[in-house]
């Protein structure tokens, strides 16, 4: 009989274990996000799991399934990232965010995500700050002091600035061991980038129709100008301040005769709005998108994040696309600077 009782008490275990490997669990604290519908974002076999979750009084839980490890995703209502982990069956994931200070969320339940969430930390007033120079050089010796580290890949698919510099990027990737970079987790980031709305070379800015602070409604295009900066934001943006100082000084030195700003908010409170409008001098019109980012004229873009500026030339043509105005910077004054 007790051997009996010991085989029984086996084959529950087993089905336990059984149980708790058909999916992964991710449960979260957001100490500032109150009771709001977030979106879970990850992708599978046949292209992206999306789910609406409620986070009720900061608190969110939510049960996926994916038999290998993927990056998930969880973003608020304005796409902004809130966190992210990387998840398989059997996973069960914590993590305690703030809407204010995103690079502060802390990441628990596998060392991958806790490396990971560490480094983000660790490095969190260069990355708010938008010190591009300094989170990619960090991240550049992580990956040269832990090729056999799939943190390395995390890193440099997830945070590093610019991988638009294919050769840079190509060689990181080198260095890190091919059991490192497992091919779901490269799936994944090829998949998030896509669901972001990676945009190609042969896609073009439109005529887009926007609420101006004329109060009216008004057509904004690229045609005008030789070249178009659209400048995508809203008031919660930490450096928001600091962004919009930044392109008023470089508008400023370098005349709008042939650059074009057109600024767009995307929150969804038009009063927050036209009061931050009239308290900030600027040389340039601006915009209002009704919707946010669910705006007919912009969901094609799927802004993930603000600020966001996309840089367009005279004929619609995309040159840039991104959250870093420093490469904007640069290409506006290699074309107009020559």
């Amino acid at each position: 009989m007790r051997y009996l009782i010991y085989f029984f008490m086996l084959g529950v275990a087993a089905l336990a274990a059984g149980c708790s490997s058909d999916h992964f669990t991710i449960e979260g604290t957001v100490a500032d996000g109150g009771t709001q519908n977030v979106r879970v974002v990850y992708p599978t076999d046949d292209g992206f799991e999306c789910d609406w979750v409620t986070l009720k009084d900061g608190r969110l839980a939510y049960r996926g399934e994916s038999a290998e490890p993927v990056v998930v995703c969880i973003f608020n209502q304005q796409k902004r990232l809130i966190a992210h982990a990387l998840v398989s069956n059997g996973d069960d994931i914590e993590f305690t965010a703030s809407l204010a200070e995103p690079w502060a969320t802390v990441v628990r339940g596998s060392k991958v995500n806790e490396q990971w969430s560490e480094f983000i930390v660790s490095h969190s007033k260069d990355f708010a700050s938008g010190n591009h120079s300094a989170t990619d050089a960090a991240i550049e010796d992580f990956v040269a002091a832990n090729p056999t580290s799939v943190v390395s890949t995390l890193l440099l698919m997830n945070e590093y600035s610019d991988l638009t510099h294919k050769k840079r990027v190509d060689d990181l990737l080198a260095k890190i061991e091919i059991d490192a970079r497992p091919e779901s987790v490269m799936r994944s980031f090829y998949a998030m980038q896509a669901m972001r709305g990676e945009l190609s070379d042969k896609e073009r800015m439109s005529t887009i129709t926007l609420w101006s602070d004329r109060d009216s409604m008004e057509n904004i295009r690229p045609y005008s100008k030789t070249l178009s900066v659209y400048y995508f934001w809203t008031p919660d943006d930490r450096n928001r301040s600091d962004n919009f100082k930044q392109l008023k000084a470089f508008s400023k030195e370098l005349g709008s005769k042939r650059l074009q700003v057109v600024d767009i908010d995307l929150d969804s409170d038009t009063l927050r709005w036209k009061s931050i409008v009239r308290g900030d001098s600027a040389s340039w019109q601006r915009y209002w998108a009704v919707g946010g980012v669910a705006n007919s004229y912009l969901r094609n873009f799927n802004i993930t994040t603000t600020p966001y500026y996309i840089l367009a030339d005279s004929t619609g043509h995309l040159l840039y696309h991104g959250d870093n105005f420093a490469t904007a910077r640069q290409l506006i004054e290699k074309k107009l600077k020559k």
